[in-house]
């Protein structure tokens, strides 16, 4: 379907038009709110000169000057030094009544790896690591000079740490 040159100037001419009516239209809409928004202007002015007409009748009645509200309080002392040098140090807190005791020595974390156990002769036998070396223990052992074995049951070995005298437990696994 061909169209001829005039057909087409026909239908760019009906477009044109809609696009003229559309733009008027919507111009149309933009002004009204423009005017409603001068009318709530001109109600609040009216207002405001109700509002004023109504404070200076009041202010007619009472022709009496409130002279407090006009006295000013007196500086106090140290406003009268306006340039004055201030610091800003603050003391430090007193230093506490009580003496603070220390806490309680505590031993070294057990410096031994669980590497296995097993039974002998009805005893049981952990085989312990530290570092490069390798031991195996029983119940009653002394590792290092250090630490004693007091007991081995089932998943827990509860050793003394000997220069504190303090009691400490190592994992070692499962039941057997």
């Amino acid at each position: 379907m061909k169209m001829g040159s005039r057909q087409r100037w026909v239908i760019l001419t009906m477009l044109m038009g809609l696009t003229l009516t559309a733009v008027v239209w919507v111009g149309q809409d933009e002004d009204q709110p423009v005017a409603v928004q001068q009318k709530k202007n001109q109600v609040a002015t009216k207002a405001h000169v109700v509002r004023v007409a109504a404070v200076k009748k009041d202010e007619r009645s009472s022709n009496i000057l409130n002279m407090e509200k006009l006295q000013r309080t007196p500086m106090a002392e140290s406003d009268n030094e306006l340039f004055a040098a201030k610091s800003w140090y603050v003391p430090p807190p007193p230093p506490p009544t009580k003496p603070i005791s220390p806490p309680p020595p505590t031993a070294p974390p057990v410096p031994f790896v669980y590497m296995g156990k097993l039974i002998e002769d009805g005893q049981q036998v952990v085989f312990l690591s530290k570092q490069e070396r390798n031991y195996v223990v029983k119940r009653g052992d002394t590792l290092d000079n250090t630490y004693r074995v007091d007991d081995i049951n089932g998943r827990v070995m509860n050793l003394t740490y000997l220069p504190m005298n303090i009691k400490q437990t190592l994992m070692i696994g499962g039941e057997t």
